[in-house]
């Protein structure tokens, strides 16, 4: 149990018609505040349908069209374990969008539904000035995968993009003549982590041709930044002399002399940002290739690793020595004996259970590429880099690969150059590219998007039982473009899908472009590919991920627009496994905060600590030891779960933990909704503030008493009585006995709140009431009753103080507040409204000794109140 203190105001004197009198103030005892009481509210479910649950993050699971014929509340829509296989070429077709141009080695990120296209080349010669110096951005349709089109063409576009022009600027020591157009660079997107901007994007390095120049290509060393508005509008571009690619001394170090002649630049470099579990935004440049046509290397292959941070206002910094010189830090080289261009680096992340406490693990997979200048060799392993959440450092292994035992393992992959990949939902997709070896190998360009799926310790699984870790590989059996088309030097971006509110058709949680790059000709294309991933028909295989998560989107739990008091978690579980996986199960936990408008992941403290009130919390709906959940409904009693914890939110999170034995791996547990039971968590709590029965020289003067509005000394726990109740008024009762012996109380407790009295009911000893109007009762304000109002109880006559104090001797005066419950308070509430004390709830009995008559008698003046019928 949760005992609340309450603080006391220190106690001001108080003055009620009349002059110069000398008080006697009494102060509080402290106020036990009663044990929480569970409370009825109103059932909210969160997620059920197929477009509700595709909102969340999936690690192995997958959002699925079931069940088909659902029972009320239930519609259709579940999360289910992820199935493994080549992927369904049926989710894949041509877009009609078409780019202004066609394009090969042009970058693509995606920002919210926002797709860019950065530069690229025209054609296939490397020495001509072919190079786009634009950035095309189309908005995509979230339902149904297609992008927008606009009756009148952008201009410099077409009727699908917007056409923003790359800012020039000085491409590095190989050319004199600010450059605007390029190919071949790296580029990341970067979600704005506050202010009113979408995000940035980083463009790094890249193939430059200019006649003004010289007369070869060459790889700059600019790293410029666009910043993206929130309508998706590049408003601005940036390049400072510390951003720019770094180059290394004959020691190793990086040369921060702007001026020095031999910088290099760097192309068909691996980039990729990674926002880690801590919350720091890093970018990882990896391997490359530079051309520098004036310099003895004039072509140079690269093995080293680089790094940079991306601080809150979207500027890139030293990630260990803020205010360096160059922003770049270099970390261990890529293991010997590689050094790679024209691969793919894919961020990736997962949620791994550490000392009973699931985690999130950040790493990097690298995939293809050229181990030479020319790529007379292709890359056939897989290397992975775990990430320090912190510093960002790398560790590197090519233990990518469970073992049937539980081990790990080294694989081969098919190599390709001019790949591309992308990581969702815990699958690596390794996306078309040649396995051709020279330049420009267009003859090897490939239809297929290979994929695999990686565990909690990023390690691939073998879910097919065929000893391939990716499946997917045949061009003739499972191609993903459509027919005839292939593709090498082209980009995938990867945008979440807001399928329709409700409907029996499988959904998809995201949708996957492969835009742009060069055909078998090696001509540059201007196609669009789309494909929805993240749905149950994702792939052909019938085998189900042994293990996966899903996280629900943080949402808000607002009840009648106010904070919310949580009283019950509730999911449906379809958990009817067959005898040979008894121990299938859903495993559930929340997280809840209290914001300022705002509900989002930063708003959670990921504390584990128990007093961290915004930490994960697990749910038990089964009595088994080992399970969770229980075939059908399961309710938890938030009351039950967490003694004494009052769980208060305007934002909440789920994520649930699907569970079956890999020995029946073609089963998977269904999670068909999630509900929070809930009420307003801000009530009032009128508090007894001060009193006192005040006298001067033994007579009697005045009824000192001043209410407070506040629970658990917390405003935003409070609410005003007229919201919570309406206006009107409610009252306060005086019960008023004179001891026939001084030594023996007269009384000894007064009726406590009865919320089933009637608005009528008068409490049996009282004497005087007072009415107090509800509006004077705002969430923390305080209300002194003027002396003048009060009345009889009986008659709701003016009082004659002369008649309750006329006699000497000693009395005593007990209160009640509110004892018809008027004021919407709960059991909480209403606990404190006799003033109670640590001692048996009775309330407090003020004790008072009378020598003399009230003189003059405070009802002489001439005040005059309504009489008062309840």
């Amino acid at each position: 149990m949760r005992i609340v203190s309450r603080l006391h105001r220190p106690l001001r004197l108080l003055a009620f018609f009349f002059v110069g009198a000398a008080l006697l103030l009494m102060l509080l005892p402290p106020v036990a505040v009663q044990a929480l009481e569970d409370e009825t509210g109103v059932t909210e479910i969160i997620d059920n349908t197929q477009a509700e649950f595709a909102s969340g993050v999936f690690q192995r699971t997958v959002v699925a069209a079931t069940p088909g014929s659902p029972t009320n509340p239930d519609q259709i829509g579940a999360i289910e374990l992820a199935p493994a296989g080549a992927l369904n070429r049926n989710n894949w077709r041509t877009a009609t969008a078409e780019l202004p141009q066609a394009l090969s080695d042009a970058p693509v990120v995606a920002l919210d539904r926002y797709l860019f296209v950065i530069g690229g080349a025209t054609s296939p010669d490397a020495e001509a000035e072919n190079r786009s110096s634009y950035v095309y951005r189309g908005i995509v349709d979230q339902e149904s995968g297609e992008l927008v089109a606009r009756a009148e063409p952008y201009p410099n576009g077409n009727d699908t993009f917007a056409a923003f022009a790359i800012q020039p600027a000085d491409p590095g020591p190989d050319c004199d003549t600010p450059l605007a157009g390029r190919s071949r660079a790296g580029a990341v997107a970067v979600p704005a982590t506050s202010g009113t901007n979408l995000g940035y994007i980083f463009v790094i390095g890249g193939s430059m041709y200019d006649t003004d120049c010289q007369m070869y290509d060459f790889s700059t060393n600019l790293v410029q930044r666009a910043t993206v508005n929130a309508s998706g509008d590049i408003t601005g571009w940036s390049a400072q002399n510390s951003w720019r690619f770094p180059t290394l001394d004959d020691n190793g170090n990086i040369i921060t002399d702007v001026n020095f002649p031999e910088l290099r630049g760097v192309q068909n470099v691996q980039v990729v940002h990674v926002r880690t579990s801590a919350g720091n935004d890093f970018i990882y440049a990896i391997g490359g290739l530079s051309i520098a046509p004036a310099q003895f290397l004039q072509e140079d292959i690269y093995p080293y690793v680089f790094y940079t941070k991306v601080d809150a206002n979207g500027n890139l910094v030293h990630p260990t020595l803020p205010g360096s010189a160059t922003v770049w830090a270099r970390l261990a080289d890529l293991p010997l004996p590689l050094a790679l261009h024209s691969g793919t680096a894919i961020a990736a992340s997962t949620t791994r259970i550490e000392g009973g406490v699931p985690v999130q693990k950040d790493a990097i997979f690298l995939l293809g590429g050229c181990k030479d200048v020319e790529c007379t060799e292709l890359n056939t392993s897989v290397y992975r880099a775990d990430i320090d959440p912190t510093s960002g450092a790398l560790t590197w292994t090519n233990q990518v690969a469970r073992t049937g035992s539980g081990g790990s393992q080294a694989i081969s992959i098919q190599g390709r150059q001019g790949v591309t990949g992308i990581s969702f939902n815990n699958r690596i997709y390794y996306v078309t590219g040649s396995t051709s070896t020279g330049t420009p190998g267009a003859a090897g360009a490939t239809a297929t998007i290979p994929v695999a799926i990686y565990n909690d310790q990023f390690l691939f699984e073998d879910l097919t039982s065929s000893s391939n870790y990716f499946v997917g590989f045949d061009e003739n059996n499972d191609y993903v473009l459509p027919q005839p088309n292939r593709r090498l030097n082209a980009s995938v971006a990867l945008v979440p899908a807001v399928p329709p509110s409700s409907g029996s058709a499988q959904v998809n949680a995201a949708w996957m472009y492969i835009i742009g790059g060069s055909n078998q000709s090696n001509q540059p294309t201007n196609t669009i590919f789309v494909g929805g991933v993240g749905g149950a028909n994702e792939t052909t295989g019938t085998i189900r991920a042994s293990e996966g998560w899903y996280y629900s989107q943080p949402f808000t739990v607002l009840t009648q627009g106010e904070t919310s008091r949580l009283l019950a978690m509730k999911w449906f579980a379809d958990l009817n496994p067959p005898l040979t996986n008894p121990e299938a199960d859903i495993r559930i936990q929340f997280r809840a905060v209290v914001t300022s408008g705002t509900c989002r992941e930063s708003d959670f403290n990921p504390s584990t600590s128990t007093s961290n009130p915004s930490r994960w919390r697990d749910l038990d709906g089964n009595t088994d030891p080992v399970l969770r959940s229980q075939h059908g409904e399961n309710v938890v009693r938030l009351i039950n779960a967490f003694p004494g914890e009052e769980i208060q939110a305007t934002c909440m999170q789920y994520r649930a933990q699907f569970i079956q034995d890999p020995g029946q791996n073609s089963y998977t547990p269904k999670l068909l909704y999630f509900a929070v039971e809930k009420v307003v968590a801000a009530k009032p709590d009128i508090l007894i503030d001060t009193f006192n029965v005040q006298t001067t020289s033994g007579s009697f003067t005045n009824i000192a008493l001043t209410l407070r509005n506040l629970r658990n000394n917390t405003l935003s726990a409070t609410r005003s009585v007229v919201a919570a109740t309406g206006g009107g008024g409610f009252f306060v009762d005086l019960c008023i006995a004179k001891r026939t012996n001084p030594s023996t109380p007269a009384l000894t407790a007064v009726p406590a709140p009865d919320p089933n009295a009637g608005a009528g009911a008068i409490p049996t000893c009282a004497t005087v009431s007072a009415q107090v109007p509800k509006e004077a009762m705002n969430a923390g304000a305080t209300y002194t009753v003027p002396f003048a109002n009060w009345v009889t109880s009986s008659g709701g006559t003016p009082v004659d103080w002369n008649a309750i104090f006329g006699e000497p001797g000693t009395y005593d005066v007990g209160i009640v507040v509110d004892y018809n419950a008027l004021t919407g308070e709960d059991a909480q509430g209403r606990s404190n409204n006799r003033g109670e004390n640590v001692s048996p709830p009775n309330g407090i009995i003020r004790t008072v000794t009378i020598t003399a008559p009230p003189n003059p008698n405070p009802t002489s003046y001439d005040i005059f109140v309504p009489v008062i019928q309840r």
